[in-house]
């Protein structure tokens, strides 16, 4: 019998504290915004903002998801000016902006501000209880098997591929594909909060279901409320 792998991005299980309180469903880059503001705030500038204010100035690669990169050896600090345009853009002086940024990788892995979804551990258990190895692709850092540890899922999940040593960011169909060639012969379900994800799964042939989304699912993909309905629905399949 064929290996089952239910492949999950990360969002769907860990939240950092940003404008959405951890464990809730907040913007895709809430903790990225939050990371940014919480650097803001700890520098000696005086300044603060909102992660509503900073969103709108970070462009991060999963962005422009066709934008080809290889492996990143230094990941942060080929970010550094992206989170320092944006702190740019609320007014911060470019050259305290430049120091800010390089301490965003600190304020992002804070573990205090890092919290599983609600029902996650559970969702975790059903899956590996029903024959479903989970499986976590993270659109990010190279960092993701700590985030994992500090939201308390390392030991629920199966393996964990991040964009930062695949060099793809979903929902490109070799980040996909990168799984499928690690993980051998097996069979796939894809679930994740952003639908152009849930089309790119669906695009390679991986059945795509969307968790907690409001958006139109794409076309052939389904839906379900939180990832309690994902393990139902993958229940006896």
């Amino acid at each position: 019998m064929r290996d089952r792998y239910a492949l999950l991005a990360f969002e769907t299980l860990a939240s950092r504290r940003g404008a959405t309180a951890a464990g809730e469903h907040g913007p895709p880059d809430d903790g990225w915004a939050g990371a940014l503001c919480d650097a803001l705030v700890a520098s000696d500038t005086g300044r603060s903002a909102t992660p509503e204010a900073v969103r709108p100035g970070l462009d991060l690669p999963w962005h422009d998801p066709d934008r080809m990169h290889p492996d990143w050896p230094d990941w942060w600090r080929h970010h550094e000016s992206a989170f320092a345009d944006a702190l740019a853009a609320v007014d911060v002086p470019r050259r305290q902006a430049d120091a800010i940024a390089r301490e965003v990788r600190a304020a992002y892995l804070d573990p205090d501000a890092w919290a599983a979804i609600d029902g996650a551990p559970a969702a975790l258990d059903r899956l590996e209880a029903a024959g479903w190895r989970p499986v976590v692709y993270l659109n990010g850092p190279p960092e993701v098997d700590r985030l994992l540890g500090v939201v308390g899922l390392d030991g629920r999940v199966t393996r964990a591929f991040t964009s930062a040593a695949t060099g793809y960011e979903l929902p490109h169909a070799r980040a996909f594909e990168t799984v499928e060639d690690a993980l051998g012969d097996g069979r796939f379900w894809f679930a994740g909060r952003d639908p152009a994800a849930i089309g790119g799964a669906l695009d390679v042939g991986i059945p795509g279901v969307l968790v907690a989304g409001e958006e139109a699912v794409p076309s052939g993909g389904r839906s379900v409320p939180d990832l309690g309905g994902l393990a139902e629905l993958l229940d006896g399949r």
